[in-house]
């Protein structure tokens, strides 16, 4: 049983949503959060550094050096190498891209940051190997999108978002690459299934436990 949770975040927007989660999936939890906007703007610029790894590793550390028994990292960009710094980390799109690998073979990710793509993609078909599942991936890129995230424009950032989501067709399932997308799935009429990562990653942490 998950008692303590802690967040890795590189955008504050993040506490609040997995704070909400929290209080309505497992609210006997504890949580602790850290931000970073810093480490996403350098791993933008300049890649998954040896210096980003041993930072990373610091905030693994610190939060493990606090008791918590779990950590959910909730930056697409850099969750891929935080989960290799320790079993204890789990990236916040693991359990949204099994649920998408799950509906269908023809994937759309949606991201308004180019370098959560990547990272996304590979996820995707790393576990579709696992599971012998020949699939296909478009990527769509929101990048103006993301500028008015930075603004701390949300209404904006949102409505892009949904504006993208709206035009997509031949897909099977449509995975949202970053969690600060999620509420963009409400702005928009889009038949196929929109995936997001927030409350997928909570309840799979969770599913094992009866927190009534």
């Amino acid at each position: 049983m998950i008692s303590t949770l802690g967040f890795i975040h590189t955008a504050a927007v993040h506490v609040a949503t997995f704070d909400q989660l929290i209080v309505e999936i497992a609210p006997s939890c504890a949580v602790e959060h850290v931000v970073v906007p810093a480490l996403l703007e350098q791993a933008r610029h300049e890649g998954l550094t040896p210096d980003i790894e041993h930072q990373l590793r610091q905030i693994i550390d610190q939060l493990q050096a606090q008791g918590m028994q779990q950590i959910l990292c909730t930056c697409s960009t850099l969750g891929g190498l935080a989960e290799t710094l320790s079993p204890k980390v789990v990236r916040v799109d693991r359990a949204m891209a099994q649920q998408a690998i799950g509906l269908g073979s023809r994937i759309a990710v949606v991201a308004a940051l180019q370098s959560t793509l990547e990272p996304t993609t590979q996820l995707l078909h790393s576990i579709a190997k696992q599971q012998a599942k020949p699939i296909q991936i478009e990527t769509y890129l929101c990048g103006d999108a993301w500028q008015a995230f930075l603004a701390n424009d949300q209404a904006s950032y949102l409505q892009q978002i949904a504006m993208q989501l709206a035009q997509i067709q031949a897909a099977d399932v449509i995975v949202l690459a970053q969690a600060s997308m999620a509420a963009a799935i409400k702005l928009c009429q889009q038949k196929i299934p929109v995936l997001s990562s927030p409350r997928s990653a909570i309840e799979s942490l969770f599913a094992a436990n009866d927190w009534a």
